[in-house]
């Protein structure tokens, strides 16, 4: 007895439908950390010296909301490990590996260039003193998202 053919069920191209949720929450925490990197606000007298008296850590600047910045990053990170999925690296560049404050130019970090022994960029954490490099010796580099030879077209 002959079967017969069916055709096989057309899958698309790309993203994984059932991680579209994931990379919506995602995208939103990315935003949110952000969002409140850059908040500030005034403190009082009376808080400003309780916190110098009681803590001496020189971490968060005062007047600034770091600590929810970091909680969506590292719950950002918890989802991508938890799903088993990866961050867009231009997301990673955003994030201090050490203490997951994100690292914004002037704001949270600073950047200069170094030109010996090969052209890099150092950007260094301003609240934990960590130090990214980031050497752009090969012109001819691309990050393996933004090569046009890999990205797939979708049919709409």
């Amino acid at each position: 007895m002959a079967r017969a053919t069916t055709a096989k069920k057309e899958r698309p191209v790309g993203v994984n439908p059932k991680n579209v949720q994931a990379f919506d929450r995602l995208a939103f925490l990315h935003q949110a950390s952000i969002l409140m990197s850059t908040v500030r606000y005034e403190q009082k007298e009376k808080e400003q010296t309780k916190h110098k008296a009681v803590l001496k850590w020189k971490g968060d600047p005062a007047g600034t909301v770091l600590g929810p910045a970091r909680y969506f990053n590292n719950n950002m990170k918890q989802i991508t490990s938890r799903l088993v999925m990866r961050l867009d690296p231009s997301v990673k560049r955003f994030v201090c590996k050490r203490c997951e404050t994100p690292l914004l130019p002037a704001i949270t970090s600073s950047t200069r260039v170094k030109s010996k022994p090969v052209v890099t960029a150092v950007t260094t954490c301003n609240i934990c003193k960590a130090k990214k490099t980031y050497a752009s010796h090969n012109k001819d580099y691309s990050l393996f998202s933004n090569r046009p030879d890999v990205v797939v077209e979708q049919n709409k």
